[in-house]
């Protein structure tokens, strides 16, 4: 498996940190190179949500489509990318810990054939990009009067 792992302790119940995390308009304020996550599916978010998620990466606006492949309130969220034979699936897991909640992150990423070389610079720039954006969500969770903290 090529891929990160990440866990983070946060003061909230896993409820609010899960609410938080998969709302949409949340992600520019969580990962400082999104600028946008548009939702394109109707309804509630489920398993098959799609997403529309535009970041600058390099200097320019990059689009990608997001899937949700897990989402178990206030429990597990998992959302899937694949993009030019490479998958990524970034896998939150939230439980109860110590009066709030544990925030374990595994980002996945999967290639076949030749894209298989690529993996550790994928996983290396995905490092750079998404590395502490745990440790932003704690900040913006537990700032007092935060905009979407409880």
């Amino acid at each position: 498996m090529a891929g990160f792992k990440m866990s983070e302790w946060i003061s909230r119940p896993p409820q609010d940190v899960f609410e938080f995390i998969t709302a949409p308009e949340n992600a520019p304020r969580v990962v400082p190179t999104v600028k946008s996550m548009v939702t394109l599916t109707d309804g509630p978010i489920h398993v098959g949500t799609r997403y529309r998620e535009t970041r600058v990466m390099r200097g320019k606006e990059e689009h990608a489509e997001l899937e949700v492949v897990a989402y178990e309130p206030g429990q597990k969220y998992a959302v899937q990318n694949l993009t030019e034979g490479i998958e990524t699936v970034y896998q939150y897991a939230f439980r109860p810990e110590a009066d709030g909640t544990r925030v374990d992150l595994l980002c996945d990423v999967k290639a076949g054939g030749a894209k298989k070389l690529l993996l550790p610079l994928v996983v290396a720039e995905l490092r750079k990009e998404d590395g502490d954006h745990l440790q932003r969500l704690k900040e913006l969770l537990e700032a007092e009067g935060a905009p979407g903290a409880r």
